[in-house]
């Protein structure tokens, strides 16, 4: 993979987390990103005491050096990474027309996944196993028909409607609230290596080795709805991150669709506030494809809410605990203080329940 001189400098602008206006000032200001840089190395702070603060300054100066740069440029090859710029052709189209989208966007992998039938899906990370089969089987039923499946890579909702979405017919992609190369979580690492081998798109705003900070994630949620012609919200909590998503999304005047899960549970709430408020209520994905006027394909089967299988607090504890990733025996014991005959018995009620799966030495894996 190549790169030119401009690559190098629109990375290097992205690491002191300027403002969108900041960016776009500089960029206007110099002509381009390679601009900037020729005339920090050559010219002093007083050139950009009005664009940019000490702090900043000193952050671009100290990177402004080849070593720098081309350290940055190893990272970016190493993961096959590339930058776009807001008014370069490839840019996406869609988010062209939200009031505050990203001036540089960083990308791994197929860039034509994002298409304008495009919806994303949120949800918690701690979601009911109703949410979850919903999420993957609504995810899969709209890949089916064409739809790519936007979300957060995180764990619970996210990794749910990216795993639906790969196991229909389109890509999905995913957005990062670090840099491309930080696995983040560690749990999804093999859902990253999925979504690029099936032609999906990992992005990100946030340069090489950012890590994941909370404050990241709201602001990362106004491209998720930008990219998407609606929002699915799953399950949440009223007060949650994937609120945020919504609000960007009624802001950016996208659709927003609410699932109606399990009546009673904290799971439940914050889609049924939003269905008070006038959300659109869904049960399938055809109720996505008809309200948006995609398709007249044949009626879906509804996924209809279900409540927790009756688990004791051993098989809830090692249940959760294998969502986070597959686990051996052992490592199921050290996590959980539960003893060995415990473990296997909760094992085995598990796979009974469909939950679980055992792979092949004597590890389990969390369906």
């Amino acid at each position: 993979m190549q790169y030119s001189r401009e690559d190098a400098c629109r990375a290097w602008l992205t690491y002191p987390c300027l403002s969108i206006e900041q960016l776009r000032l500089l960029m206007t200001t110099f002509g381009s990103a390679e601009g900037v840089y020729e005339h920090m190395s050559s010219s002093g702070q007083s050139e950009f005491q009005e664009m940019l603060t000490p702090q900043q300054y000193a952050t671009l100066k100290k990177r402004a050096n080849q070593s720098a740069m081309h350290e940055m440029l190893i990272t970016m090859k190493k993961h096959s990474m590339q930058i776009v710029y807001q008014e370069d052709a490839t840019y996406p189209d869609q988010l062209l027309n939200i009031s505050d989208p990203p001036v540089f966007l960083f990308w791994i992998g197929n860039l034509q996944a994002l298409t304008p039938r495009t919806v994303a899906m949120v949800g918690s990370r701690k979601a009911s196993i109703a949410g979850l089969d919903a999420a993957r089987t609504i995810a899969r039923d709209l890949s089916g028909q064409g739809v790519t499946v936007i979300s957060g890579l995180a764990e619970g909702i996210d990794a749910a409607a990216h795993t639906g979405c790969l196991e229909g017919e389109s890509p999905t992609v995913a957005i990062t609230g670090c840099g491309l190369d930080v696995n983040y979580p560690a749990s999804n690492e093999h859902l990253r290596k999925r979504i690029l081998d099936q032609g999906g798109l990992l992005l990100s705003e946030y340069p090489p080795a950012s890590p994941a900070l909370g404050w990241h994630f709201p602001v990362r949620n106004r491209i998720l709805s930008g990219l998407s012609r609606a929002v699915l919200m799953m399950e949440c909590r009223i007060k949650s991150g994937s609120m945020s998503t919504v609000q960007h999304a009624l802001n950016q005047g996208r659709e927003v669709f609410a699932w109606p899960g399990v009546a009673g549970t904290e799971w439940a709430e914050g889609a049924h506030q939003l269905i008070r408020e006038g959300a659109r209520y869904f049960t399938s994905a055809q109720d996505v494809i008809e309200d948006l006027g995609w398709d007249q394909a044949p009626l879906l089967t509804r996924v209809e809410a279900a409540p927790m299988p009756p688990l004791s607090p051993e098989q809830k504890q090692l249940y959760q605990l294998l969502k986070r990733g597959d686990q051996s025996m052992d490592e199921l014991a050290l996590a959980s203080g539960l003893d060995a005959p415990v473990i296997a018995g909760a094992m085995t009620i598990l796979q009974v329940y469909g939950l679980v799966k055992a792979l092949p030495g004597k590890v389990y894996h969390a369906i």
